[in-house]
C-alpha cells in the first residue's frame, strides 16, 4: 500500500476514534438503559452502524484493507476526544463555581 494512503488511513482512523467517542456520548442514554430489550437492541444498533460506517469509509480509501495500527488510532482517538471532554468539563465546573 503506498505511504500516502496509509497516512489518510491512519489520520481516518484517529479522526473516526473522535467520531466514535462523541457519537456513544451522545447516544448514552440508549445504551445503557434499564431496559434490557431497549439496551441489548439500542447497543447492537449503535455497534453495527459504526462498524459499517467505518468498512463503508475505509473501502472508499484504501479498499477496506485493515491494519492493527488503525486500530490503535481509533483508541488513541476515542481516548483524546474523552481527555478533551474532561478539561472542557473541569473549565466550565469552574467557571460556574466563580459565577454564584
Amino acid at each position: 500500500m503506498p505511504l500516502n494512503t496509509q497516512i489518510i488511513s491512519l489520520l481516518f482512523s484517529f479522526i473516526y476514534g473522535i467520531f466514535f467517542s462523541v457519537f456513544l456520548d451522545i447516544n448514552h442514554k440508549i445504551i445503557y438503559n434499564s431496559h434490557k430489550i431497549i439496551k441489548l437492541i439500542g447497543t447492537t444498533f449503535v455497534v453495527f452502524l459504526n462498524v459499517l460506517i467505518y468498512f463503508i469509509l475505509l473501502l472508499k480509501i484504501n479498499n477496506a484493507t485493515f491494519h492493527p495500527y488503525e486500530l490503535i488510532m481509533i483508541i488513541l482517538g476515542y481516548i483524546l476526544e474523552n481527555i478533551i471532554k474532561n478539561k472542557i468539563k473541569k473549565i466550565f465546573s469552574k467557571s460556574r463555581k466563580q459565577i454564584v
